[in-house]
């Protein structure tokens, strides 16, 4: 229950972290592919749902578009790399930054074809080449320090 507790008020405060690395002046990455990611390769499967919930309310903060756009946006790139968990066995930081790369392109356009589609626009519906280069290169070990990170490393799946 304290898991659950800690999630619903941490997880979302990462889109904030996410801003105030911007502000900072850091390289720019896309914090939509590194939540897909670890909720897609990492993640308890059977939490995943509520784990994205929590994740969506965050970018949801952060964004004009309201909660169930967020979850469309997040969770199709999710439900698309989810199958595909099993084939990231070798060179697995090479396939995460392939796959933070994509997330980093689809999240986007996902964004704007929801937000058309549900008349609330979206403020990250526009996609920046050297996010999605950052995203690749700073995503893999970005992850590996996520799951060592409460809330995230409550519901690292056991490998």
């Amino acid at each position: 229950m304290s898991r659950w507790f800690l999630w619903f008020l941490l997880a979302p405060q990462v889109w904030l972290l996410a801003g105030l690395w911007r502000d900072a002046g850091l390289p720019p990455f896309d914090m939509g592919a590194l939540a897909c990611l670890f909720l897609a390769f990492f993640a308890e499967r059977h939490a995943v749902p509520w784990l994205l919930l929590g994740l969506a309310i965050g970018r949801a903060m952060v964004d004009e578009a309201m909660l169930p756009v967020q979850i469309l946006v997040l969770g199709v790139p999710v439900g698309f790399l989810l199958p595909l968990r099993t084939l990231f066995f070798s060179q697995r930081w090479l396939w995460q930054a392939f796959a933070a790369a994509l997330c980093a392109v689809a999240i986007p356009h996902l964004a704007g074809v929801c937000g058309r589609l549900f008349e609330q626009p979206s403020a990250t519906a526009q996609m920046d080449g050297i996010t999605v280069v950052w995203s690749a290169v700073l995503l893999p070990p970005l992850l590996l320090l996520l799951r060592a990170l409460p809330p995230f490393r409550a519901f690292v799946e056991p490998a």
